[in-house]
């Protein structure tokens, strides 16, 4: 309780605050006099020296107001004395008339620990024989926050010593060296603003109780207690490192621009005024309506599975000589060793044609191409299926082909710049207005109103029209994507992974514009390149939805049904940091739901330790090992048998960050013998600290110094 008006009954105690330089003198004051409050940022700055002035009390009534307080019944004015830490200054004005000394060090400056016995103690009892001293240890919060990230990323002054496990001053040292001292003891920290009140509020007890030695007849002091005994901090939950996500692979936009200047993989091919261009059905499916529409019809949506049909009944009725060989050096494989027979073998293929009548098949067999399509649109003259032979890939098969004959006003440069368009979701500005009218002209036979708006924006210098109309287009083509491209239908898919529990259906461009493994694997000489079917071992359905999903749109939200563990292992071997990343973050979200829950994670994040840091996902690991010592007395006492079993120098670094720290459980044991100490042997059975002697004299006797060191007394 503050007071402003002093009275008789009131008393001024003057303490000095001394300590070496840097420990955090001034900061104490000013947290106690000025209500000062401070951040970990400021607080980790290049120390300067500086002290707080005493003239405060007379300048500043606020300061004044505050140093007045309730101790035990008595009215108190606390005046604090800050001093300079530096050794070879003479504090001797500053000790004259002092009620009570504090004496700081710091606790994670184990020489600040030492001076107290070598040089701040002896110069004390120079000045002042028979003050009261009241040790305090700060900086109490830096024990558990040196090895803290945000702590150890903090940018800090140049002159700032970082804080290593040997510089920690466990509470039982300053305990050992109040009891060698003669002192009570406490601990601070202006960053919480722990021990601020027990620090001053007991050093005007250890003042009052030395000066009810000489007024014995004064009634109020009587009632002052001892110095009481702290009790420990309870120090929070070490806080759990944050999954950074690393940074996004390059959009699939742009890997499918790629695959159309390469003309890989095409299975569509379009004719303007006499020159052929090559491209992929699902991508203008996807992009366009027009283009969704004329591959939506029946005999071109079924093109790629009369392929596979045709292909594996060919191999049933003439089986191929080289398939049961083994795999020569010449015919590399990329995702399994062991995958003879698995470019199109007749038991994988078979799988295929369960959905399909063998009447069906008979059909497709004799069925004669050129097979011509009828579909009526301005843009499109004629549309047939044919066979063709990859000229990237002569050693291939000829597969069947559509073939898309445009309109005669579409002229080949037009058509060009508009798959352009379609495959970049980008507006290219068109050199001359010749071009720019066979570009429109084109457009409006397709439909494409968004390239019309984007070369209106060039033509009327509206440069952010542009910018909308691509936006535009991205959210739609991502729509569209998941529509047709992630639908069960498995719209124009051209290739089947086959995986631990099934299978899954995929498109070979899209899976090449969002992976180089893939991309490398399909267009390379592999033996995954011109396989129907493609074995994907140690993933399930599920979680290669997942992959398929992120490779398509960059994205991955529909991880919950996915395998954590699986996703990373097979992200990491086809090198996608981003989704490494993703499927860190989260397995910590579902090991901390788990937690929450009341579920047991610990046993979960030590199986996990070693398998994510073979599979590189070492963000993984260290937060694994991070919350297994925030729990580490369940993981060794309920999973002794499982933490014992992680390698050795991975139990020191776990045993290094635990939680609670050893330390801290001594404390807590001390405090709780104290207290029982206490409860048997209660203040007011004690003997008064200064008594008048029975003989005729008149002298007084000090009763009480010299039992100081009695543990059971004092807080040490």
């Amino acid at each position: 309780m503050m007071v402003s008006q002093p009275n008789p009954n009131d008393e001024v105690v003057k303490c000095v605050v001394v300590g070496d330089s840097g420990v955090g003198k001034t900061c104490l004051v000013c947290a106690w006099a000025c209500n000062q409050h401070y951040d970990l940022k400021k607080l980790v700055k290049t120390h300067v020296a500086t002290v707080w002035a005493i003239d405060h009390y007379q300048r500043d009534r606020e300061v004044l107001e505050r140093s007045w307080c309730e101790v035990d019944g008595v009215q108190v004015s606390l005046r604090l004395w800050d001093t300079f830490g530096y050794h070879d200054k003479d504090r001797r004005f500053a000790y004259r008339g002092a009620d009570v000394i504090v004496l700081c060090f710091s606790t994670v400056r184990p020489s600040s620990l030492r001076n107290v016995r070598t040089i701040w103690y002896p110069e004390i009892r120079r000045f002042c024989p028979t003050t009261p001293i009241v040790l305090v240890g700060t900086q109490a919060d830096l024990r558990y926050l040196y090895h803290e990230d945000a702590y150890l990323k903090m940018e800090k002054g140049l002159m700032y010593r970082n804080i290593h496990e040997k510089d920690i001053v466990t509470p039982a040292m300053g305990h050992d060296m109040a009891k060698e001292i003669g002192a009570p003891f406490y601990e601070s920290s202006v960053l919480t603003k722990f021990g601020i009140s027990d620090i001053f509020i007991n050093s005007v007890r250890a003042a009052l109780i030395e000066r009810r030695k000489l007024k014995f007849w004064n009634t109020q002091l009587r009632k002052v207690q001892r110095p009481l005994i702290q009790h420990p901090r309870d120090i929070p939950t070490p806080t759990l490192p944050v999954i950074q996500l690393a940074p996004p692979s390059p959009s699939p936009s742009s890997g499918l621009a790629s695959l159309l200047y390469e003309q890989s993989e095409c299975d569509v091919t379009f004719e303007a005024q006499g020159v052929c261009v090559g491209a992929h059905r699902i991508i203008l499916a996807i992009s366009c309506t027009v283009f969704q529409d004329l591959f939506s019809c029946p005999e071109l949506a079924a093109v790629q599975v009369r392929r596979s049909q045709e292909r594996s009944t060919l191999m049933e009725v003439e089986p191929d000589p080289f398939r049961n060989q083994s795999v020569t050096s010449d015919d590399e494989c990329l995702l399994d060793n062991d995958v003879n027979g698995n470019a199109a073998s007749p038991k994988t293929n078979a799988t295929l044609l369960t959905a399909a009548d063998p009447d069906d098949l008979n059909d497709n067999l004799l069925m004669v191409y050129p097979l011509r399509v009828v579909h009526n649109h301005p843009a499109f003259e004629s549309v047939e299926v044919k066979y063709r032979t990859d000229p990237y890939h002569p050693h291939r098969q000829p597969t069947l082909m559509t073939f898309v004959t445009m309109h005669s006003d579409i002229t080949s440069a037009a058509l060009q710049l508009i798959f352009e368009f379609l495959y970049a979701g980008k507006i290219c500005k068109v050199a001359d207005s010749g071009s720019a009218r066979e570009v429109r002209r084109a457009a409006e036979l397709l439909g494409l109103s968004n390239l019309l708006v984007g070369l209106e924006s060039f033509t009327s210098e509206e440069l952010y029209l542009s910018d909308q109309v691509e936006k535009k287009i991205r959210e739609e083509r991502q729509a569209r994507l998941r529509t047709l491209a992630l639908s069960p239908d498995n719209f124009l898919t051209d290739v089947v992974f086959e995986v631990d529990d099934g299978q899954v259906a995929a498109h070979k461009v899209l899976l090449m514009a969002g992976c180089e493994m893939m991309n490398a694997m399909f267009s390379n000489s592999f033996l995954e390149s011109s396989a129907d079917v493609v074995s994907f071992p140690d993933i399930n359905v599920d979680t290669f939805r997942a992959l398929v999903e992120y490779l398509y749109t960059g994205e991955a939200t529909h991880l919950a049904a996915a395998d954590g563990l699986s996703l990373v292992e097979t992200a990491n071997r086809l090198c996608l940091p981003h989704l490494v990343s993703l499927a860190e973050a989260f397995i910590v979200s579902d090991l901390q739901c788990m937690d929450t829950k009341g579920i047991d994670a610990v046993e979960e994040a030590m199986m996990l330790l070693e398998p994510a840091e073979l599979h590189n996902a070492m963000q993984l690991a260290y937060w694994c090992e991070k919350f297994i010592s925030a729990h580490y007395q369940e993981a060794t006492q309920e999973h002794g048998k499982l933490f014992r079993a992680l390698p050795r120098e991975r139990q020191e670094a776990i045993e290094k960050t635990r939680w609670p720290p050893v330390w801290y459980l001594k404390e807590a044991d001390r405090y709780e013998r104290q207290m029982h100490d206490r409860l048997k042997y209660p203040e007011q059975r004690q003997r008064q600290d200064y008594n008048r002697c029975f003989s005729s004299c008149l002298c007084f006797s000090r009763r009480g110094r010299h039992r100081l060191s009695d543990p059971v007394e004092l807080p040490i």
